[in-house]
């Protein structure tokens, strides 16, 4: 049922999404926010289980997702080990080789564990002028989204949350956390769900991601990120 429940947007879909994105945030040319999430699990039984312990100790599942401006899974990839890097992730996906392959008609949001490059923007590394600031603070704000969607996802399916809760293989463990994206999914639209965020508070910031990228930012993604600063950020 995956690809009834999580469609990446497109036509329609897609301009509903960038409108949204911008009234809230104030970014434009929106389609997802993307960033990766650690799902713990019980230590695995297989040679390479130290592959599974994360950066914070805990055996785990790596997970991408991409959530749309409703905080809905538009994407998942729910199979790589917990030590593996979110950009590797993310570089390894089909939705990153379908945006190097074509123009989407829109851009992706990450936080700064990615590299920039022409669909993916990420944020400054130190913001100097007004509009480096003015842009700064939208990303920040929009990417919350994809942050948002997993505080509900784990607090509305708490075996994602607790330790020692997923007892199966690997590859179990990934199957029910996809089934759980859908769930989350069928139930928003559904209208299922009460337990709904705050809206975020004006002065709303959030710590960058310690993370470094594997690679430097691309020479595509500064031209692109200069060009949005330039039309939308500056007076």
């Amino acid at each position: 049922m995956k690809k009834d429940f999580i469609k990446f947007p497109t036509g329609e879909y897609a301009r509903r999404t960038k409108t949204k994105f911008f009234v809230k945030y104030g970014f434009p040319n929106v389609l997802s926010c993307v960033d990766g999430t650690l799902i713990p699990i019980v230590c695995p039984t297989t040679a390479d289980k130290e592959e599974y312990r994360s950066r914070k100790g805990r055996f785990s599942i790596n997970v991408l997702a991409a959530a749309g401006a409703d905080m809905e899974f538009t994407n998942i990839v729910a199979r790589w080990k917990g030590s593996t890097h979110d950009s590797r992730v993310l570089k390894n996906s089909s939705l990153y080789s379908t945006f190097e392959e074509r123009d989407m008609g829109g851009i992706l949001i990450g936080d700064s564990g990615y590299a920039c490059n022409r669909f993916l923007m990420t944020p400054l590394l130190r913001p100097q002028t007004p509009a480096e600031q003015r842009y700064q603070r939208a990303l920040i704000r929009t990417r919350s989204t994809v942050e948002r969607m997993f505080g509900l996802l784990k607090n509305r399916f708490r075996c994602l949350h607790n330790n020692n809760t997923l007892r199966f293989s690997p590859r179990r463990c990934c199957i029910v956390i996809v089934a759980c994206a859908i769930l989350h999914n069928f139930g928003i639209k559904k209208g299922l769900f009460e337990d709904v965020l705050e809206p975020l508070p004006e002065d709303y910031d959030m710590e960058e991601n310690e993370d470094q990228p594997e690679v430097a930012d691309r020479p595509d993604g500064i031209l692109t990120r200069n060009q949005i600063i330039r039309r939308h950020f500056t007076n």
